[in-house]
């Protein structure tokens, strides 16, 4: 996950209007994101726009920053699903030893008489 992060650029997507601007714009998200892959399309934008336009402009640096929001809170959701999904397994886990210790103790008492 974390071995381009020196190497290679984010794979977000800029597009205006359903027309592609860019394919990597580093400026969308920042370096310790670069795994996210994905498309931007956003209607704010001019559809004659340079890249030094870009990056100068107002509505890139809040799109990057609803963007870096979002892209943290899916993954505290999805950590937090997955920590729910572990928690079930090991009460069902424990769950299951109680039911196989019961049935032992039922058979030993069986055995006993």
């Amino acid at each position: 996950m974390f071995e381009n992060y020196y190497g290679k650029s984010s794979a977000l997507k800029l597009y205006v209007r359903r027309v592609l601007i860019t394919e990597e714009f580093d400026d969308l998200m920042p370096r310790y994101l670069n795994f996210i892959k994905g498309v931007v399309d956003s209607d704010d934008l001019p559809l004659n726009v340079s890249r030094e336009q870009l990056q100068q402009m107002k509505m890139i640096k809040v799109m990057s920053k609803k963007l870096v929001r979002k892209a943290l809170e899916i993954i505290k959701q999805m950590a937090d699903e997955e920590d729910e999904e572990e928690e079930d397994e090991y009460e069902d886990e424990k769950d299951g030893n109680k039911a196989d210790d019961e049935k032992e103790k039922e058979d030993d008492e069986e055995k006993k008489d």
